[in-house]
């Protein structure tokens, strides 16, 4: 299913870079922030970290923001993004809607589809309508009530009641002069194979699931009566409802806390309402869907730490099995993921009930983290004291470290791996040899466009000091670079462009996302040992990107490392042609050559 993002079409990055060239970032930040004009520019308390002198500063020149003290900085985009925690599309919809622009789409390869914004308002109604349902429904309330939950925190959710009728809502909003089909399209009727339509939602609990910026986009409902039909009922995907990518309770937590520090992702809709009801306003909750890779994502545009609260049965490990699988490719050194096991037979909303707000947070507080989880689990029932056991052990942990983002996270988790299975050390060899490319060597080869990105990210010049034939070869492999090749594109296009400037003109184009995490790595080089680093691996880049080296020197590097081999001993595989494939240990930078 493909996003609404897309279905609405991409926003032309000319409109973003007019949006802010029109934008005036001193009066946006203003609105947020309170500034005073110091010289050419304007400063303030960071709303991005707790400081008590000013270290915030706000260019009305270059329509730029920094923070001196903990390093954020961008346009007025970034600035939005990250204050009201939108996501980029939103940002550029706040903004253009605030200052009276609109906002223009492209068409992609495929048909765009235009989002009814009618749709928004339908279901707004069908919320106002559900819960004035609820006033007069006493056995709903009395079952809210026995669930502990009082009227004010019904009342911040917006939970309704569906009316045990086959034409509540239908009727109701049909009143209203909405059509049938509008009805059907947001999911709150449904037709049956014999062309009746009726109400999709019944003598139900109604829970509004919201987007991130509150507009009710689906409604997830409980049932009351016992008539068979499922225990929870969530809308079906329409045009503005994705449920793989959608969390319960994320907005009223955004509104609950300016800054979230940690998220919790229970099962349903009560335990998040329980939760909130006893003082924890942090917790979030999956649509009846696995935590899928997408939900990650968007629980780490919130937080650093996530935890996820599992029943500590066999059925809630497997559940922790497979949201790990999905966090990987998402988890790097700046992001945690830890998860509960809760007692068997227990869940939040039973838990904080009846053993209080204390004790459901002891166990947020113990809960395992998801790496050694990965680790423990994988080593369950193996000998780690054996060859076989520790062979097994790395064999089958392998694949799981190659899905992290590489980085230090993943170096230190293929550091541990390595070590339970025994290979703290790594093996000497006592004589040169030509080998076969091995994974990790076609990884390293792989990184070597990555980590000169990083040191180009950082310090942009070194385009310049380049010679015409090594731009102009680098530039012609751009699009075999990935997110090298992007940044080459850019700063030869912007040669005056600093650090900020290039991650704001990145801004809606491919690998952004990747990149911003390279940009928040730290470099274990100065600046000297950086462009030491970058000139040699831009040589060696290039020296493989022109072609094989001549067989006469290769024959050369063949019969002078055969002659320091002894004959009783050969270490050579003889099924391997070196002038076929001619790849050695020496072609690439190891971790220890080249640290960025």
């Amino acid at each position: 299913m493909r996003s609404a993002k897309t279905l609405a079409g991409r926003i032309p990055q000319h409109f973003i870079n007019d949006l802010i060239d029109r934008a005036d970032i001193v009066s946006v930040i203003d609105e947020r922030v309170t500034l005073k004009k110091t010289g050419k520019n304007y400063s303030g308390l960071c709303p991005f970290h707790d400081e008590k002198t000013p270290s915030f500063s706000v260019s009305p020149d270059k329509q730029f923001f920094h923070c001196f003290g903990c390093q954020e900085s961008g346009t007025v985009l970034t600035f939005l993004m990250k204050y009201e925690r939108l996501e980029f599309v939103e940002a550029v919809e706040m903004l253009a809607r605030d200052m009276g622009m609109e906002v223009p789409r492209e068409q992609g390869r495929g048909p765009v589809v235009k989002v009814d914004e009618d749709l928004y308002t339908v279901l707004e109604q069908a919320e106002r309508f559900y819960r004035n349902q609820l006033r007069g429904a006493s056995t709903a309330v009395d079952y809210l009530k026995g669930r502990g939950l009082t009227g004010e925190i019904a009342r911040d959710f917006g939970i309704g009641y569906a009316p045990a009728e086959w034409h509540g809502v239908g009727e109701a909003l049909t009143n209203e002069r909405i059509s049938e089909e509008k009805l059907l399209t947001a999911g709150l009727l449904t037709k049956n194979d014999k062309g009746r339509v009726y109400d999709r939602f019944r003598d139900r609990i109604m829970f509004p699931i919201r987007d991130t910026r509150g507009r009710v986009i689906a409604f997830g409902g409980r049932i009351l009566s016992q008539d068979g039909g499922p225990k929870y009922l969530n809308s079906p995907e329409t045009p503005i409802f994705f449920k793989a990518q959608e969390l319960y309770g994320l907005y009223e937590a955004r509104k609950a806390l300016r800054n979230i520090e940690e998220l919790l992702v229970v099962e349903g809709y009560m335990d998040v309402v329980a939760l909130a009801q006893n003082g924890i306003v942090n917790a979030v909750a999956t649509l009846g869907t696995a935590t899928g890779e997408a939900h990650f994502k968007k629980l780490y545009r919130y937080a650093d730490r996530v935890v996820c609260c599992f029943d500590g049965d066999k059925a809630g490990r497997s559940a922790a099995w497979r949201a790990l699988e999905s966090a990987l490719p998402v988890l790097n050194e700046h992001r945690q993921l830890k998860f509960a096991f809760l007692p068997d037979g227990e869940d939040p909303d039973s838990l904080i009930r009846t053993q209080g707000q204390s004790a459901f947070q002891g166990f947020i507080d113990n809960a395992v983290p998801a790496l050694e989880f990965l680790l423990s689990r994988l080593a369950d029932g193996l000998d780690l004291a054996t060859l076989d056991g520790r062979a097994k052990f790395i064999g089958l942990a392998s694949p799981y470290v190659e899905k992290i983002t590489p980085g230090v996270l993943r170096d230190l988790v293929q550091a541990r791996v390595r070590d339970l299975g025994g290979m703290a050390q790594p093996l000497q060899r006592s004589k040169p040899s030509f080998r076969r490319p091995n994974p990790q060597q076609a990884q390293r080869t792989q990184e070597l466009p990555q980590r000169m990105a990083e040191i180009l990210l950082r310090l942009p010049s070194l385009w310049q000091e380049l010679s015409d034939e090594q731009r102009q070869d680098l530039q012609l492999h751009a699009a075999e670079l990935g997110v090298f090749g992007v940044l080459v594109q850019l700063v030869q296009q912007h040669p005056e462009a600093d650090s900020e400037e290039i991650l704001v003109r990145w801004q809606g184009l491919p690998g952004f996302d990747d990149i911003q995490q390279l940009a928040q790595r730290q470099s274990l080089l100065d600046s000297a040992g950086q462009q030491k680093a970058f000139f040699e691996g831009i040589e060696r880049m290039l020296k493989r990107r022109k072609g094989r080296p001549q067989v006469a020197e290769i024959r050369a590097r063949v019969a002078a490392s055969s002659s320091q081999v002894a004959p009783e001993q050969p270490d050579v595989d003889t099924d391997f042609d070196p002038f076929d494939e001619l790849a050695t240990d020496s072609d690439d930078y190891s971790d220890e050559e080249f640290p960025i």
